[in-house]
């Protein structure tokens, strides 16, 4: 497996804009307006520092950081999958690509040489899914339905 620190990504498919700002900017407004709150009321108090306090405020940033780095990244020599924790798939061990075109899907599925599913997700969730689609395409053999 290649170095993936040295590798360049080529392109990044993340949750559109609009979407993923408002998604996250959703996870981090109550806090911050509790802090706001806070300062409004009392001043800058230790209160801040109050595990009660901290605790939720850090608790609520967590799905907002997911919000923000969810997607696929495309490498030259394989692709990550940011998908709850990052994972690098290099393009050797993906076995088969499908993309489920259809109107109502668009789901695009990666299953790795064991056939395991590595990734699924739906088009309209991606930006730029023919960049996404054309590396898949190079790169992985086999672009049929498993079974």
């Amino acid at each position: 497996m290649a170095d993936r620190s040295e590798s360049p990504v080529l392109s990044r498919h993340r949750l559109r804009q609009p979407y993923r700002t408002a998604l996250a900017a959703l996870w981090c407004v109550p806090p911050l307006l509790l802090a706001l709150a806070i300062l409004i009321g009392n001043g800058f108090t230790p209160s801040f520092f109050d595990p009660r306090f901290l605790l939720p405020a850090i608790l609520m940033a967590l799905p907002a950081r997911y919000i923000w780095q969810e997607g696929v990244d495309v490498l030259p020599d394989g692709i990550v999958a940011r998908v709850y924790w990052p994972r690098y798939y290099a393009y050797e061990r993906l076995e088969m690509w499908y993309f489920d075109g259809r109107r109502e899907k668009q789901i695009i599925t990666v299953w790795d040489d064991r056939l395991v599913k590595v990734l699924e997700c739906r088009a309209g969730h991606l930006t730029d899914v023919p960049a996404l689609l054309r590396a898949l395409r190079k790169h992985v053999r086999d672009c049929r339905w498993p079974g």
